[in-house]
């Protein structure tokens, strides 16, 4: 299995706009580790490809990383981050000549129709411009392509946030809290992919560096990699960052990162 980490930022991304701090002035070169569009994977397999949320950096993302085929898209959530490079769609769509299926919450299923109606109906809408997608709710564990997948309900804001387990892969991007019925789900793991905003354990709406690793101990993946990070981290320093937070980083814990490619 080939996971691509397409994206690793927070909402507003890195750099963030008019800020001269200097993990964003390291963010403005462009190779730069630090540098990170918006949260989202992508993972092959035996010739089949899952794009995992579609936010507004996705046609670079997959222009970027020669992402060459996607046959099915899954959205963790309805945030904006999440979901609004849908209409881009329209190019995978067109290049492959087909209709998309996506998968998500009912939730995610209803804001999406509701906005994008045009993608929705196929003998309304059509032209060159259109890309047509196909909706499947979901709430449990499902086959799709070859791999088993499993959403996993966690607390985030106040909208309905899946992360998945993907075969022994699991991508939880948006998160303040796993129930212990989802963390029942998580164990033997080879890869977790988890969210770990910032050093900040008062945010609302996202782990703090110092929840994720307490996360990341209790389910022992063979590796866990922090996503949908904000400028606060910065690559260059993050395990002496961690130190003066007087937070031990486990030697199987790292950032993610654009463009990584993790094999398994």
């Amino acid at each position: 299995m080939k996971i691509t980490i397409l994206g690793s930022g927070t909402s507003t991304g890195v750099p963030e706009y008019k800020c001269d701090c200097e993990t964003c002035e390291d963010a403005r070169i462009f190779d730069s580790k630090n540098r990170r569009t918006r949260a989202s994977i992508h993972i092959e397999d035996n010739g089949h490809h899952l794009q995992f949320d579609v936010g507004p950096n996705f046609i670079d993302q997959i222009d970027r990383n020669k992402i060459s085929w996607i046959d099915a898209v899954l959205f963790t959530h309805c945030h904006a981050d999440h979901i609004s490079g849908v209409n881009d769609l329209v190019m995978p769509c067109r290049k492959q000549k087909m209709d998309m299926p996506i998968y998500g919450s009912d939730e995610v299923m209803n804001i999406l129709q509701r906005n994008n109606d045009y993608m929705f109906d196929k003998n309304r809408f059509q032209g060159g411009g259109i890309g047509h997608l196909i909706p499947h709710s979901i709430e449990s564990k499902f086959k799709l392509c070859g791999f088993d997948l499993t959403p996993i309900h966690v607390e985030h804001a106040a909208v309905v946030t899946f992360g998945y387990r993907i075969n022994n892969v699991a991508y939880i991007p948006d998160v303040k809290r796993i129930p212990e019925e989802s963390k029942a789900l998580l164990h033997n793991l080879d890869v977790l992919i988890l969210d770990a905003l910032s050093f900040n354990p008062k945010h609302p709406t996202h782990l703090s560096v110092g929840e994720a690793i307490d996360i990341v101990n209790e389910l022992n993946p063979k590796q866990a990699y922090f996503t949908h990070i904000m400028h606060r981290l910065d690559h260059r320093h993050f395990r002496e960052q961690s130190e003066e937070q007087g937070i031990t980083t486990p030697q199987n814990t790292s950032l993610a990162y654009d463009g990584q490619v993790i094999e398994i």
